[in-house]
């Protein structure tokens, strides 16, 4: 069958599902090839845009027009760097008034409500300039399972995912949070690394099942409360960064681990505690609740410091053997 076509005699909806998996620009390529792909891409069950300036501006606007608006997404992907407004001319301005283009929040709206995706995935790379949804419900879906945010601001109650009834899978990437909770009953698995708060931001998902907070989540694994009772909980790995303060100790509920409150009923937890600024690892009283059902538990420690070592002078035995024992309920 050399040279013939490869694709003749797959169904449509096989040539969609392949297509999927291209960037878009690379799927609407395809329209030239023969008459039947002419109109192929426009439902493919994924929509995948990488880009910046005022061509990929034109070409997602055109894509999404263009696009047959009664097939569902399975996925959609934005990349991009774009900006508008003029950056600040003064060289010591804390102030830059450039945001994120509006069209970005138009997309992913139409996305999420036209075209009812099921996948969410947004990045935006410039450090400095994150996107601020202008929405007060952003996300608002009922089809909605997956979503993976990375520089985003998530401020005025944009924390609150109970506008997602199906959402199930959540990664934070590198996002700014601001917010009394993050909120979601179906919430199945949360990811969270190199997110800044400068708020207690406390973690509120009864339906949890796997937990992973990575880089330094200074305000949400120090603040009072910071997680609630996950009922659900199998697997939990928190990675923290310099001085892990716990409770004092005494046995009651408030001398217990703030970071270990909400993580009772884990049977697997993983702890990490590293620094790689050159400052002492240290974790103090670490304590998990009477009724844990711990069977699997791992303390880690690593400081890059030169000859220094992990600090365990503020942890006793007992409180110790509580995080690095196998034992059951």
């Amino acid at each position: 069958m050399s040279g013939g076509d490869l694709f003749g005699a797959l169904q449509d909806d096989l040539v969609q599902h392949v297509l999927s998996f291209l960037p878009s620009r690379d799927a609407l390529k395809t329209a030239v090839l023969a008459r039947r792909w002419r109109y192929l891409w426009r439902s493919t069950p994924a929509v995948r845009v990488n880009g910046s300036g005022d061509d990929f501006r034109l070409f997602v606007n055109r894509l999404l027009l263009y696009r047959d608006g009664a097939s569902p997404l399975r996925s959609f992907e934005i990349d991009a760097d774009l900006l508008i407004g003029e950056e600040s001319d003064g060289e010591y301005s804390a102030y830059d008034p450039r945001e994120v283009d509006p069209h970005v929040d138009l997309w992913i709206r139409h996305a999420l409500s036209t075209c009812r995706a099921r996948s969410l995935i947004a990045r935006f790379e410039d450090e400095e300039i994150m996107w601020s949804p202008r929405q007060k419900l952003p996300f608002a879906s009922p089809h909605l399972t997956t979503m993976r945010l990375q520089g985003v601001e998530l401020h005025h109650g944009r924390l609150d995912f109970s506008c997602c009834p199906a959402l199930l899978h959540l990664s934070l990437t590198a996002c700014s949070l601001d917010g009394d909770a993050i909120v979601s009953p179906s919430l199945e698995r949360l990811h969270i690394m190199d997110c800044a708060s400068e708020s207690p931001t406390r973690i509120s998902t009864p339906s949890l099942r796997h937990l992973q907070l990575s880089g330094d989540h200074q305000g949400i694994c120090t603040a009072p409360s910071s997680l609630d009772t996950m009922p659900c909980l199998t697997n939990a790995s928190i990675q923290l960064t310099a001085v892990i303060k716990g409770g004092d100790g005494d046995g009651s509920g408030a001398g217990r681990s703030l970071i270990l409150h909400g993580l009772s009923e884990a049977t697997s937890l993983e702890l990490i505690a590293t620094s790689n600024d050159g400052r002492v690892c240290q974790i103090q009283s670490l304590f998990l609740p009477s009724h844990a059902s711990l069977v699997r538990a791992k303390l880690h420690y690593a400081c890059t410091r030169p000859a220094g070592r992990f600090n365990s002078s503020c942890v006793t035995s007992s409180n110790f053997t509580k995080v690095w024992g196998f034992h059951t309920s």
